[in-house]
């Protein structure tokens, strides 16, 4: 501590500060015979002759004058220590540690097939917050002195794309559904998910909300979901491959008999083995093995072999193919014309639509009740049943009108149907059986070039050229 004992005037009075000037400590001797009383402005005299300022305990003194505390060396004054500022600091709204490691279920096995190896976001989900630095708390010794902290260092902003930030620049939000990706000062979303090789173990199960890209094979046992196109470059096992909009094998599936393809757009594939199949658009291959295939649109089966042999094949909208069957008479079934799934969906919609008519004029009946309620200022008046009597007539009114728009696309595609046909350029061989809306065309012999429509009371067969 800093002696001061020489400096001060008053003998009786001892006040020390420590080498930091941080604290302050004072000594009051003991009072003898004949000496007068301390007074509060005495110790204040001395305190200020030594020069402490700031942080002084006016309580402490009082105490040590009340209480009489004497050769005791008494901490008086504090000073106060400066807080530095915080850097400023990015918090993520995802997760970004994606290891793709094994996890572990419930019951102790490992899932092999759900890694996770990026996360998905959807648009204006909110990613990053930046925290800008703090300044810092200033901070004081006992002699007076300021004492500065050192400030927060800012970040720089974030690069990337598939954002956009708010209006302060300080949140970030994904511009797209896609998966995010942020490295250092990088933030990135990305609308399409890409594969270099293989779907494999080591990459698991994919779900996906953008486009998926890969660049190898799928092997049996796994699951591609997404909600835009997936196009896969290589070879297609066992597996189920599902979008919300297009599929591209530029290669092809040999299904193994487990392989599921299901696309809400269209199915483009050199070659498709032993599937099963389901598109709303259109299906376009080289050649179909042994597959079912449920196809809304119109079914083209066309190139270098462009056969269909074996399984059961349905185009709504027709099926255009180069030869059917082969010289052993496999069982090959074409469907085209309106499906009975089609035909069911159509009644459901045209049911449900009536169902919700029901319910809405029931609501309508409610609603006047609340309103006359209302309007007369009646206590049986609830707001709140009324408010949620008038949010659900505006979700049933929402159904309903998706069910008069799914009906009428059903009802333009059952009519479009009307017009379908099977257009064979090369060979029909025995064993394929024609199936156009309830007629049904079986070949004993192999016949070739022929168009095969419905006709007024039975199959109509011409020839191409004719």
């Amino acid at each position: 501590m800093n002696m001061n004992d020489d400096k001060q005037l008053n003998k009786r009075i001892t006040v020390t500060i420590s080498e930091d000037n941080m604290s302050a400590y004072i000594r009051l001797k003991a009072l003898a015979i004949g000496d007068y009383d301390y007074t509060i402005d005495e110790v204040n005299a001395s305190i200020a002759e030594v020069g402490v300022k700031m942080g002084i305990k006016k309580d402490v003194l009082h105490d040590i004058l009340s209480e009489k505390k004497f050769d005791m060396e008494i901490l008086f004054a504090e000073g106060k220590v400066s807080e530095d500022g915080v850097d400023g600091k990015y918090n993520l709204f995802f997760d970004s540690n994606n290891n793709g490691k094994p996890t572990l279920k419930e019951d102790g096995s490992v899932d092999y097939y759900n890694l996770k190896l990026f996360e998905v976001v959807t648009e204006g989900q909110k990613l990053v917050e930046y925290v800008p630095p703090t300044k810092g708390v200033f901070g004081f010794n006992v002699r007076g002195k300021l004492l500065v902290p050192r400030p927060g260092k800012p970040k720089l902003p974030l690069r990337g794309k598939g954002f956009t930030t708010s209006e302060d620049g300080n949140t970030y939000f994904a511009a797209i559904d896609g998966k995010v990706e942020y490295r250092n000062a990088d933030l990135n979303v990305y609308n399409v998910l890409e594969i270099s090789g293989d779907v494999d173990l080591n990459v698991g199960n994919i779900d996906f909300n953008g486009d998926v890209e890969i660049k190898g094979n799928v092997i049996s046992g796994l699951v591609i979901h997404a909600k835009g196109s997936i196009t896969i470059g290589g070879h297609v096992e066992g597996a189920v491959i599902k979008s919300e909009k297009d599929i591209v094998f530029r290669d092809g599936v040999n299904g193994k008999g487990v392989a599921r393809v299901e696309a809400k757009g269209n199915v483009h594939a050199n070659f498709l083995e032993n599937t099963l199949v389901v598109c709303e658009g259109n299906l376009n291959a080289n050649y179909i093995l042994n597959c079912n295939v449920i196809c809304n649109g119109q079914v083209n089966v066309q190139g270098k072999i462009g056969t269909i042999q074996g399984g059961d094949v349905a185009g709504v909208l027709g099926v255009s193919v180069g030869g059917v069957g082969n010289d052993s008479g496999v069982m090959t079934v074409i469907r085209v014309g309106a499906t009975k799934e089609l035909k069911q969906k159509y009644t459901d919609l045209m049911a449900r639509m009536k169902e919700i008519n029901s319910e809405i004029d029931m609501y309508n009946l409610l609603l006047n009740k609340y309103e006359h309620l209302k309007a007369v200022s009646s206590d049986r008046y609830d707001k709140a049943k009324h408010q949620k009597l008038l949010q659900t007539k505006i979700i049933k009114n929402s159904e309903l009108s998706k069910c008069d728009a799914d009906s009428k696309a059903a009802l333009y595609l059952m009519q479009q149907a009307e017009k379908a046909r099977v257009i064979v350029d090369k060979n029909l061989h025995p064993g394929a059986k024609l199936f156009i809306d309830g007629f049904v065309y079986e070949p004993h012999d192999i016949v070739a070039h022929l168009i095969i429509k419905k006709g007024k009371d039975k199959v109509a067969v011409e020839g191409i050229w004719d």
